[in-house]
């Protein structure tokens, strides 16, 4: 009778974790049965991004304030928690295997933050998802003084190790679908210029493709450590994306707009950061790898701006290329003499293209080819 129990017991477990992996709000109950079920005093799933430096759990058990100094501090400084994101996924660990007990039990790591969080030298643990310079893990601790495992125990923990795994990757899928509904209602992959969800970190959680060509191209942003920094090393893009944080209204926030210089020939980026106000909000789960969206970037790159006018004008029109540079700059309404100029041409030049144009466009004064060229360049894709 009490194996049956038990069994039940292991079977309700199982069925909760699946469970969470639909509804994030279950992982802290999965925790603490897990825990209860193998008499353990401390529970945690914890995952490290050590490219950007980003620490989260979920740890039911955890006082606040040790939490809060894990994350900021204690993460980083701990032997075991290196030694075990090192380790294949699925596969069972514990301190014995990572290192020798009394080396690790002199650490400060171990007196001042495993001591105070109730964990002894009976702490196991297992990678559920292992990718570059990201782990996340499930593990749990004894309580002090009960410095062994049983063979149950270790029964159990192998047992649930791979649905662990299993239910992660369901949680990873379906948190992907639920921010490309976020990005959808954004309309990011429809719009011409680069848009980035970020989260509070400066993490990329969702780029169109002109952002990620920007990215690539890294004259203006690119990604430094796994968080979207500027090509002038300046911290006002960070800032800019901290104040987005509902909690934080610093830095004169929320949101705002920077120029970003690049080398010359090539014009500044325009970025606006802004919060984000979707409707579709979705949580921050430490296994995933970004943290929930919390800002809109939009990236304007008058450059390329530029070329698509010109593509577009060449569309409509059947400009040459020559014709279609000039023409763009003609929009700009200063006058032939200061498009040659901008174009590097002579006047004689521009007059001769010009005269082209209006035949092609049917126009024959400069402010009609202007309202003609405007209406024309602001269709994109051509012919939409």
């Amino acid at each position: 009778m009490k194996e049956d129990k038990e069994l039940r017991e292991l079977i309700a477990l199982i069925d909760l974790i699946y469970e969470a992996a639909l509804d994030d709000d279950l992982w802290p109950a999965v925790l603490n049965k897990f825990a209860d079920t193998v008499g353990a005093a401390q529970i945690a799933m914890p995952s490290m991004d050590w490219r950007a430096n980003v620490a989260e759990t979920i740890a039911p058990r955890f006082d606040p304030d040790l939490l809060t100094t894990w994350k900021e501090y204690w993460a980083y400084q701990d032997p075991v928690l290196s030694r075990a994101i090192l380790q294949p996924a699925g596969e069972i660990y514990s301190i014995d295997t990572l290192m020798p007990r009394k080396e690790f039990a002199v650490t400060p790591v171990f007196n001042e933050l495993w001591v105070p969080a109730e964990h002894s030298l009976a702490t196991a643990g297992a990678n559920v998802l292992v990718e570059d310079q990201f782990t996340a893990l499930v593990y749990f601790s004894n309580p002090p003084g009960k410095d062994a495992f049983t063979t149950e125990q270790m029964g159990i923990f192998q047992i649930l190790v791979p649905h662990f795994s299993r239910a992660v990757r369901i949680n990873r899928r379906l948190w992907d679908l639920e921010l490309r509904r976020v990005a959808a209602s954004e309309r990011l992959d429809e719009l011409p210029h680069g848009a980035l969800l970020v989260d509070r970190w400066g993490r990329v959680a969702r780029a169109n493709a002109a952002a990620k060509a920007m990215l690539d191209d890294r004259s203006g942003i690119l990604l430094d450590k796994g968080r979207l920094a500027t090509a002038d090393g300046s911290d006002n893009l960070q800032k800019l994306i901290a104040s987005c944080v509902r909690s934080s209204l610093s830095f004169g926030g929320p949101g705002g707009d920077l120029k970003i210089p690049r080398l010359l020939p090539r014009s500044p980026l325009y970025l606006t950061v802004t919060p984000l106000r979707s409707k579709d909000q979705i949580g921050n789960i430490p296994w995933i790898g970004v943290g929930a969206p919390i800002a809109f970037i939009t990236v304007t790159d008058p450059d390329s701006d530029r070329q698509r006018q010109e593509e577009n004008l060449r569309h409509r029109f059947g400009l040459t290329r020559a014709e279609a540079g000039l023409a763009a700059e003609i929009l700009k309404g200063d006058g032939r003499v200061a498009a040659a100029r901008r174009r590097g041409i002579s006047d004689a030049t521009a007059k001769t293209q010009l005269s082209s144009i209006f035949e092609k466009t049917g126009t024959h004064r400069q402010a009609e080819l202007i309202r003609i060229l405007l209406d024309a360049s602001e269709e994109w894709p051509p012919g939409r």
